[in-house]
């Protein structure tokens, strides 16, 4: 008999590392085997506070298009947008 393991996702409320809860993120997505509707429902339902917020600047068509989703975490909570004064 053959168990399959299974992982719990993280939420992610804005207040950590969008690259550190991705990377996280994918690695429960891939261990579970999620499809990318299942990703997408997932991450959604992780999204707290400020995060989840983000949602609401996302056409209602584009709510289960899961590189629409992370496009607008990332440009909200990358870190990218960070800069390092010298």
């Amino acid at each position: 008999m053959s168990s399959r393991l299974t992982v719990t996702p993280l939420t992610f409320d804005g207040q950590t590392s969008w690259t550190v809860f991705k990377n996280q993120f994918d690695v429960v997505s891939s261990t579970n085997g999620w499809t990318d509707f299942m990703k997408v429902s997932q991450l959604v339902a992780s999204l707290r506070e400020s995060a989840a917020e983000v949602l609401q600047g996302i056409p209602a068509d584009k709510l289960t298009n899961l590189t629409t989703i992370d496009k607008a975490l990332e440009s909200r909570f990358g870190d990218s947008h960070l800069t390092q004064f010298y």
